[in-house]
C-alpha cells in the first residue's frame, strides 16, 4: 500500500510540474504551446492509426481499429485548426472563428467517436465504413468553413463564443458521457487497463469540453485549461490504447504461434504433439478427482481408394468431414485429435465402458449416414478399437493407446476375413 500511495504522489508532483511549465510556456509564446499541444493529439492519434491498421491481421481487435481510423480523420481536423490559429499567419483566415469552428468540426466528431466506440467492442468493424463516414463529414465541415464559408460562426472578437459554439460543445459533452455508460456495460469484456484509461480519457475530455465553453479570449486562461485536459486525454488514449497495443499483438502472436503448434493445419482438431500433452493432463486431473478416461482410436477403411480415384484434395476433403463427425459425436469436452494419415484418436472424459460403446455407436451412425449421402465417402468405413483409463492404472498414454490400436486392428482383420473369398 505504501508502495503504491508513493508512486501515486510522484505521479501526481510529476503533473503538477509538467502543468506549471506548460503554464510558463504559455504565458511566453502562446502559439508555441497551443501547438505543441495540438500536434501531440495529431502524433498520438497517427500512432493509433498505424498500430490499429498493422496489428489487425493478429490482434482482430475491432475496437482499436475503429479508434484508430476515426481519429486519424480527427487529427486532420486537428492539424488544420492548428493552422488556422489565430497569429499563426499559415492559412488565409482573419480572426479566430476558423480556427474556432475547426475545433469544433474536430470536437463533433471525437464525440461521435466516444459515443459509438462500444459499438465495436463485440461487432465486426465493416470494411471500409468509418474511413468513408468521417472523411465525408470531415470533408464537409472543412469546405463549409474554410470554401463557402456557410459553417455557423463560433467566436466573435470583443464577445467571445456564440451560443451555436456553446450548445455544439453540450451536445459533444453529452456524447461523450453516454458513450462512458454505453462502455460501462461492456467492461467485462475488455482489458481492465485498456477499460480503465478510456474511461478516463472520455471523463477528462469532458471537463476540457466544459471549460471551452466558458473563454472569452483564445489566448486566456480557461482557453490554456481546456487544451491541457486534452493533453491528458490524449495521454490517457497513447498510454492505455498505443503503449498496451505495442505489447498485446506479440502476446497474441506467440499464443498463436503455441497453438499452431498443438493443431492439426488440415483438419484444426490437434495434431499427435497436442493430443500427448492434453492427455497428460488429462491423467493427472482424472487421478486427482478419482473418475475414468477412455480413449478411442479409429481409422479411416479404404481410405486409399479415394485419393486414388478422385486425388488428394478430395481425400483432404474427407479427412475434414470425418473429423467434424467426431467433434459432433462427442462432447465439447472431449478431446478429438489426428495422429496421422487417417488415424485418429478420441479421449472421453469421466466415462465408463457403457458410455465409451455409446460413443462408439453414434460415430458408427453418423459416418454410415455421411458414406450413404457422399459420392467421394461411398464405400468407406470406419474400425474402432477402445480402451478404458482408471485412477491408479499407469499415466503411460502409449501404453493406453497401444491398446485402443490392438482392438482396432482386431476388428480391421475381422472385416477382411469376413469378405475373403471361400469365407
Amino acid at each position: 500500500m505504501a508502495q503504491s500511495s508513493n508512486a501515486t504522489l510522484k505521479r501526481a508532483a510529476v503533473s503538477l510540474a509538467g502543468a506549471a511549465l506548460l503554464y510558463y510556456i504559455s504565458q511566453v509564446n502562446y502559439l508555441f504551446f497551443h501547438t505543441a499541444i495540438e500536434g501531440f493529439s495529431v502524433i498520438v492519434a497517427v500512432l493509433v492509426n498505424v498500430l490499429a491498421t498493422r496489428t489487425y491481421a493478429y490482434s482482430k481487435n475491432h475496437l482499436l481499429l475503429y479508434y484508430g481510423q476515426a481519429l486519424m480523420i480527427v487529427s486532420v481536423v486537428d492539424f488544420l485548426h492548428m493552422l488556422a490559429y489565430r497569429g499563426m499567419g499559415v492559412m488565409q483566415v482573419t480572426g479566430a472563428d476558423a480556427a474556432t469552428q475547426l475545433w469544433i468540426a474536430g470536437s463533433i466528431l471525437s464525440g461521435a467517436t466516444f459515443l459509438f466506440a462500444p459499438l465495436f467492442v463485440k461487432r465486426k468493424l465493416p470494411q471500409g465504413v468509418v474511413p468513408a463516414v468521417y472523411g465525408l463529414a470531415a470533408g464537409i465541415m472543412i469546405w463549409a468553413i474554410l470554401c463557402s464559408r456557410t459553417f455557423p460562426s463560433c467566436f466573435i472578437e470583443g464577445v467571445g463564443l456564440t451560443s451555436f459554439k456553446i450548445g455544439a460543445e453540450y451536445a459533444v459533452i453529452a456524447a461523450s458521457a453516454a458513450g462512458m455508460v454505453w462502455m460501462s456495460r461492456a467492461k467485462s469484456t475488455l482489458a481492465h487497463d485498456l477499460y480503465n484509461s478510456l474511461m478516463w480519457a472520455m471523463a477528462v475530455s469532458i471537463f476540457s469540453g466544459l471549460c471551452f465553453t466558458f473563454y472569452t479570449d483564445v489566448y486566456g486562461f480557461m482557453n490554456f485549461v481546456g487544451h491541457i485536459l486534452k493533453l491528458a486525454s490524449y495521454f490517457l488514449i497513447f498510454r492505455g490504447v498505443v503503449l498496451r497495443g505495442l505489447d498485446a499483438p506479440y502476446e497474441v502472436i506467440f499464443a498463436e504461434l503455441k497453438r499452431s503448434a498443438v493443431l492439426d493445419g488440415l483438419t484444426g482438431i490437434y495434431n499427435r504433439v497436442g493430443f500427448m500433452q492434453l492427455s497428460k493432463e488429462e491423467m493427472s486431473a482424472a487421478e486427482e478427482s478419482g473418475v475414468t478416461l477412455g480413449l478411442l482410436m479409429l481409422d479411416l477403411d479404404k481410405f486409399k481408394r479415394v485419393n486414388d480415384t478422385y486425388g488428394h484434395l478430395a481425400g483432404d476433403d474427407v479427412l475434414k468431414q470425418f473429423a467434424n463427425i467426431l467433434r459432433a459425436s462427442v462432447k465439447a469436452s472431449d478431446i478429438a485429435a489426428r495422429l496421422g494419415g487417417d488415424e485418429f484418436v478420441i479421449l472421453l472424459k469421466d466415462v465408463n465402458e457403457e458410455e465409451m460403446k455409446a460413443a462408439v455407436d453414434r460415430v458408427r451412425r453418423r459416418v454410415k449416414s455421411w458414406t450413404q449421402a457422399s459420392e467421394v465417402a461411398s464405400g468407406l468405413d470406419v474400425s474402432i478399437g477402445g480402451a478404458i483409463w482408471a485412477p491408479g492404472m499407469s499415466r503411460e498414454i502409449d501404453a493406453l493407446l497401444r491398446a485402443a490400436d490392438e482392438k482396432m486392428y482386431e476388428e480391421k482383420e475381422a472385416k477382411a476375413q469376413s469378405l475373403s473369398p471361400g469365407q
